[in-house]
């Protein structure tokens, strides 16, 4: 039995009240708001900086790799496919698609999609021009039908009923005015058009649920020195006695208001379909600990395997909540 989406709901009422004090300060216009707008910009051209193929995709170790493909075999599972199948399933669908991808970066997912559906139309948009002028340059090299366009999302306005499908991935959790940007989105959608999500649900900045954090330090305790180097967090790769955590609103937009996105949702849109995943393996082999990780070496894949059944344990009995999640919805009519 996966982790449910009622438990999820939260009380979408209070919202407001609870970020208010952030929702102030980051105000759009404001000048925190635009030091957090340049951390973000900075912050993403250093991670594409090392991407140089035509994929454009956001480079990332093995064993987060390996991660990505466990779950994408848990939202087929579940759903009948993964996000990459359901994305092209909706494209072919009929001539003349258009989709539209809020936060894409330089749209390495969304140049995948058009070389598999050459006859739809994708539009990218996004806050960071310099990502948006490679990938412009990438379908411009391969006449592909995507067009890129720089947008602060949190001010987003999108014409009415022009996108048969919306898709969000791994952005949502980088907005504030969650609020306006989902009304944008069920206005631009076209009857029967759906909106597909993979994005990031930790606590707000990125912080542990107290019940993951117990069980993460539980394990944090058992793991070699080895294991445990941290490869992003300091100038120097460096041992980390605890696991490291920091509350990643203080300077950018990073999981400014992740908490919020599965509430939200669920009061402005009708679910199609719901899979969590990552309760806790996020934690262990993204970019910060991932490079720890011989995917050839007897003990790491055993220990990727083991975390993974226990993640989906945790998950599945409700022990522990997700922190990223897959879902199709549309627009409450």
């Amino acid at each position: 039995m996966l982790y449910r989406l009622h438990q999820a709901k939260l009380r979408v009422g209070s919202l407001g009240a609870v970020f208010r004090g952030y929702s102030n300060y980051l105000r759009p216009g404001s000048r925190a708001y635009q030091r957090h707008l340049a951390q973000e910009v900075e912050q993403y051209e250093h991670v594409h900086s090392d991407t140089h193929d035509e994929s454009l995709v956001e480079p990332a170790p093995p064993s987060w790799l390996d991660m990505q493909g466990r779950a994408a075999r848990r939202v087929r599972e579940a759903t009948g496919d993964d996000m990459q199948g359901h994305v092209v399933t909706r494209l072919r669908a009929r001539a003349g698609m258009r989709m539209l991808s809020l936060g894409s970066g330089p749209g390495g997912l969304e140049l995948g999609f058009a070389r598999d559906v050459p006859a739809a139309e994708i539009v990218c948009k996004d806050l960071n021009a310099g990502l948006l002028d490679r990938g412009r340059a990438q379908a411009d090299a391969e006449g592909l039908a995507v067009t890129f366009e720089q947008a602060d999302l949190n001010l987003i306005e999108l014409p009415v009923a022009e996108f048969d499908l919306v898709f969000c991935h791994a952005s949502l959790h980088h907005l504030l005015e969650l609020e306006h940007v989902f009304e944008q989105i069920k206005r631009t959608l076209r009857p029967a058009g759906e909106l597909i999500v993979i994005d990031v649900v930790t606590r707000h900045g990125y912080r542990m649920w107290p019940e993951t954090r117990k069980v993460v330090d539980a394990i944090w305790k058992t793991l070699p020195p080895r294991y445990r180097v941290n490869h992003t967090a300091y100038h120097v790769k460096m041992e980390d006695r605890a696991i490291f955590e920091a509350d990643t609103r203080s300077s950018g937009m990073e999981c400014i208001r992740s908490e919020d996105i599965l509430p939200l949702l669920a009061k402005e849109f009708e679910t199609v379909a719901y899979v969590p995943y990552h309760s806790l393996c996020r934690r262990f082999f993204d970019t910060m600990y991932g490079p720890n990780y011989d995917l050839d070496c007897p003990l790491d894949r055993a220990i990727l395997d083991w975390l993974w059944e226990l993640d989906c344990h945790y998950l599945d009995t409700g022990v522990l909540k997700p922190e990223t999640f897959f879902g199709i919805y549309r627009p409450k009519r």
